[in-house]
């Protein structure tokens, strides 16, 4: 509860089933941890990767820690074309986050849903050319009281302020897009493609995802493969339940794009003790992102969060009592 008379009052309730819910749910860390090493990381300029060829030793820019390369002559080759977006960044461990979210199965198959319901791949399954989203991210508070406070402008706790991942927006690219795709983005899909067909699954899906933070120009893009389990979630479609804490009214939600990122978003937030290994330290440019969301600041990242708010019936609250429950646009 704010103790500002000025702000309007908050009252945050957990429903008693909260913990018992996400246990029956949540991915163990070892398993996590397990599927992250699995991951391949390519050199930005030439495409290989360490698990291709063990011999090489990637490392990151150490400006942006956007990209990887394999050896100074692919690094010092890609500058011209890499300089026009290494900036230093303000870093919050982008990568492993991402890593992290990739790598938890239940949290992917949702991801994989945004694909199959948008992209309409129950009917017209895209097998010979890749299709693509971007999924903007964000590191948002731990809990709905300390977003609260923030959002209306508190001071933030003094030492660590924790935060977590939190899925904002799902946009497809365009037909016009695609046909720009950057040879690295082929590539990784191709790569991906060609693992799919020889390991017995040439008739699933492969798509692409760019993950981003808003306004920053650090994204990390993965291959998405699009897998049984996910086509049979889009084909039942079940409405997604929510049960009030307080009321202990039910009210259901069409399954859709929007209740898929809400749901990813309220299972990350059942999370208290970081077993999807998804929270983090709160940076700054996080805060000033609810900072300028809750004064209609046009900054991509602060429209995107309002958006997102005006979606999810936990921020109905904090939406009502600043105004914005009618006036903020969907982006």
């Amino acid at each position: 509860m704010s103790t500002n008379n000025q702000l309007p009052m908050q009252i945050h309730a957990i429903h008693p089933d909260n913990k018992k819910n996400f246990k029956a749910l949540a991915t163990p860390r070892k398993d996590i941890r397990a599927t992250r090493t699995g991951m391949r990381t390519a050199c930005t300029k030439c495409f290989k990767t360490d698990l291709d060829h063990p011999e090489l030793e990637l490392r990151r820019c150490g400006k942006c820690k956007g990209v990887w390369y394999c050896s100074k002559e692919c690094q010092t080759a890609h500058w011209p074309q890499h300089k026009k977006s290494c900036k230093e960044v303000e870093g919050s461990g982008f990568q492993k986050l991402v890593q992290n979210f990739y790598s938890n199965p239940i949290l992917n198959k949702h991801l994989q849903a945004c694909f199959i319901i948008h992209f309409d791949l129950l009917r017209r399954p895209v097998l010979d050319a890749p299709f693509m989203a971007r999924v903007d991210i964000a590191i948002e508070p731990a809990d709905m009281p300390a977003f609260f406070n923030v959002f209306c402008g508190e001071p933030v706790p003094a030492g660590t302020f924790m935060g977590m991942l939190q899925v904002n927006r799902f946009t497809p690219l365009s037909p016009e897009a695609m046909a720009d795709l950057t040879p690295m983005r082929r590539e990784i899909w191709r790569q991906a493609r060609e693992s799919a067909d020889k390991s017995g699954y040439a008739g699933h899906p492969v798509g692409l995802v760019e993950f981003g933070t808003g306004d920053s120009e650090q994204t990390l893009t993965c291959a998405v493969h699009v897998q049984p389990g996910a086509m049979e979630l889009v084909r039942q479609a079940p409405p997604w339940e929510m049960k009030s804490s307080i009321t202990g009214k039910v009210t259901e939600k069409p399954f859709n794009i929007e209740t898929c990122m809400e749901f990813m978003n309220t299972h990350i937030r059942a999370d208290k003790k970081n077993q999807l290994l998804l929270r983090t330290e709160m940076r700054p440019f996080d805060i000033q992102v609810i900072r300028d969301a809750a004064t209609n600041s046009d900054s991509l990242a602060a429209q995107v969060l309002r958006a997102k708010m005006r979606r999810e019936d936990i921020f109905t609250p904090i939406m009502v009592g600043k105004g914005f429950a009618q006036q903020v646009p969907l982006v």
